[in-house]
């Protein structure tokens, strides 16, 4: 059986201040690299075939 996981990015400088990001690479703030790491938790223990971004 398939399964889709759907995941948002963790928050971004620009993010913090209601700035639209766009092409830009954008460092995360200390929040989004606690959200990125969360992230990768809850899903560590899936056996994941392929990845879209």
């Amino acid at each position: 059986m398939a399964l889709l996981i759907l995941m948002r990015h963790g928050q971004s400088m620009w993010n913090a201040a209601k700035l639209f990001t766009g092409w830009v690479d954008v460092p995360l703030t200390n929040q989004g690299i606690d959200e990125a790491i969360q992230g990768g938790k809850q899903i560590a223990h899936l056996d994941i075939d392929e990845v879209h971004v």
